[in-house]
């Protein structure tokens, strides 16, 4: 109890220290807080179009790359996989890449060349089928259900402006009505989804399936680009993957669990591109710099107490229990350091997700990450400044 007092009147007796030591706890743990918000509204927008499908198995092809370069693969493995007891309901699901027109001249500035009107965006493309769409939020199912034309289309409202809201900012209701052209081929805009735009583009829309093989005219209707598998309740997922996987001999489908998609899915953004190493590396920035300013701090004010620690020792206080005070004051810095960089971040987390367009979520996991970086990285910098500590000697005092 001794020691966390004179580590708290440590922290009191200079006030403008204690708060440079905050201020840099706090920037440290803001700039940690934001790469691991990047980092998870990554890892979240890989998958929020597989979370919003309804699946136990897929089937894809081996040359799957990733969401919109699904490759494809026989239909007729589709009916075969349906032919087991165990599947409930098979259904095909076609998503790519097509080319949206921008319809609206109202986001148009002279001498703007990123927002001409007319120019073509790849867009995520979805074909389901209107009378059994395959997502599990009843919201979407609502909205597929409406596809009853090839010429209909609707908007993610999530996409973003270059794709040609009228307002010039974000596709509403307004837009419903709107004619402009998807692949080769006049579309009408008839409503509004909202789910995200994944990774591979800035903007996505849902068509029948007849509108989608319209739209992408390379497209065969017997060769689909993912199956969906409902299994009959009880059915173990892993036991019915090995049985289609040796039903189809691994020749042309592959067979996954929704935890290995998403697996999959998290890995390709994550480690294969530069996305996650990005991210990793300024959390490890971060944290160097708060060593560097917490170190800074300890180290002065070990300086400037440095008599008041050799009259402890010539009192017989133990250079264990003085490295407890200054363990316990980083332990502190710390903590006082962190809670406003929580309140301030939590704030800026909803401010650039909604500018952005992207999922950025304040998870619990993320809150006791950036505290355990916060709490080690001053811990280090205590650590660091010990050697000062140890140098305190009582024969200076006299």
């Amino acid at each position: 109890m001794l020691n966390q007092q004179l580590a708290w009147k440590n922290l009191l007796q200079n006030r403008v220290r204690t708060a440079v030591g905050m201020a840099g706890v706090g920037f440290a743990a803001m700039l940690m807080f934001m790469q691991l918000g990047f980092k998870g509204a990554i890892e979240k927008t890989a998958t929020q179009i597989y979370d919003a499908v309804e699946f136990d198995l897929m089937l894809r092809s081996p040359a799957y790359l990733h969401l919109t370069e699904a490759r494809d693969f026989p239909r007729a493995r589709l009916h075969q996989a349906a032919s087991l007891p165990q599947v409930r309901r098979a259904r095909p699901f076609y998503i790519g890449l097509s080319v949206w027109q921008a319809p609206s001249e109202s986001a148009y500035q002279p001498g703007d060349l990123q927002n001409v009107p007319g120019m073509g965006r790849s867009i995520i493309t979805m074909g389901v089928e209107p009378a059994d769409p395959p997502f599990s939020r009843p919201d979407l199912r609502a909205a597929a259900a409406r596809l009853t034309s090839e010429e209909f289309v609707l908007v993610d409202s999530k996409s973003k402006q270059e794709y040609g809201p009228k307002d010039g900012k974000r596709f509403s209701e307004e837009d419903v009505g709107t004619v402009t052209a998807l692949g080769a081929q006049t579309v009408r805009v008839i409503g509004l989804f909202e789910l995200g735009t994944g990774m591979a583009s800035n903007g996505a829309c849902m068509a029948s399936l007849d509108g989608y093989l319209r739209a992408n005219p390379w497209q065969d209707r017997e060769d689909i680009t993912l199956g969906l598998l409902s299994l009959a309740e009880g059915a173990d997922p892993l036991r019915v993957r090995d049985e289609l996987q040796t039903l189809f001999a691994g020749e042309d489908v592959e067979v996954l669990t929704r935890d290995e998609v998403r697996a999959h899915e998290e890995e390709r953004w994550m480690v294969q591109t530069p996305f996650g190493l990005i991210f990793t590396f300024l959390v490890v920035v971060a944290v160097l710099v708060g060593v560097a300013i917490v170190y800074q701090v300890l180290s002065n004010d070990i300086a400037n107490l440095m008599s008041e620690y050799a009259t402890l020792k010539a009192m017989g206080y133990s250079n264990r229990y003085l490295c407890t005070v200054i363990l316990q004051q980083s332990v502190l810095l710390a903590l006082v350091g962190f809670a406003p960089a929580l309140l301030l971040c939590w704030q800026l987390y909803a401010l650039v997700g909604g500018y952005a367009g992207i999922p950025m979520v304040m998870t619990p996991g993320i809150m006791l990450g950036v505290l355990g970086l916060s709490v080690g990285m001053c811990v280090a910098s205590g650590v660091f400044a010990l050697q000062k500590l140890f140098k305190a000697d009582p024969a200076e005092l006299f």
